[in-house]
């Protein structure tokens, strides 16, 4: 199992490799042993590379089936390892999915159940470069909410999330400082700049994303919004 997981690892971040292959591999795994933790979170990782492979062909259905079941993974993972690291990182990042595709009232607790798990995750690795900019992402969401959103959390939780375009960014350029070559996070740290006006700033990051290759599922959708950013912030080139 050991040396499976390994090559798995490997094989998700490799462009070549067939990633419907390696989503039924952790699938076949699990017939083997339905409490296995290391395959269980994986199996969020795949499901969520298979959403983005739906979503760059702009087949929203399969996209939104793949994200509810990398959330129902997501689920089980926390259940069989509450201390894991990996459980919780991909618990947020499943529930980040998951928060545009429900309403506004389930999407303010999805918010509240990342910044619970996220914080448990810092708790064990401070380092991780996905959970800084994942928090990133959700800082610039929360900083986001209209005032009716914002009425809407406060009548619902004691204490309504709370967050800043300036602590988006400060997480953003943290991910940036751990993994520069990272496409994602070059349109996140784009987006935020533009919400905070920075619109010169936000070219920078767009062009800098758009020279980097095309090598994941994630990369390319996150090319089409890029290639959408620049178009509309070309002017504000230096």
């Amino acid at each position: 199992m050991e040396q499976f997981l390994a090559a798995w690892d490997v094989d998700i971040d490799d462009a070549s490799k067939d990633k419907k292959e390696l989503y039924q591999a952790l699938l076949d795994k699990l017939k083997e042993d339905e409490s296995n933790l290391e395959v269980t979170w994986r199996l969020v990782q795949a499901c969520l590379v298979m959403a983005d492979s739906f979503e760059k062909v702009n087949n929203k259905g399969e996209a939104k089936k793949f994200t509810e079941e990398a959330f129902k993974y997501a689920q089980k993972a926390v259940e069989l390892g509450p201390e894991s690291l990996n459980a919780h990182k991909w618990y947020c990042a499943a529930v980040g999915r998951m928060a545009p595709l429900v309403g506004t009232k389930e999407r303010i607790k999805f918010g509240h159940e990342f910044k619970e798990h996220r914080d448990i995750a810092v708790a064990i690795d401070s380092t991780d470069k996905l959970l800084h900019h994942m928090f990133g992402r959700w800082c610039y969401e929360v900083a986001s909410l209209s005032f009716i959103e914002r009425k809407l959390a406060s009548a619902l939780f004691s204490e309504p999330p709370k967050a800043t375009y300036e602590e988006a960014l400060e997480s953003l350029e943290k991910a940036d400082s751990l993994k520069h070559e990272w496409k994602t996070n070059h349109l996140w740290l784009g987006k935020t700049f533009i919400a905070l006006k920075r619109y010169a700033d936000a070219i920078k990051w767009i062009d800098l994303g758009l020279t980097m290759p095309v090598q994941t599922e994630e990369d390319a959708v996150t090319e089409i919004e890029l290639k959408s950013l620049e178009k509309s912030y070309s002017k504000y080139r230096k």
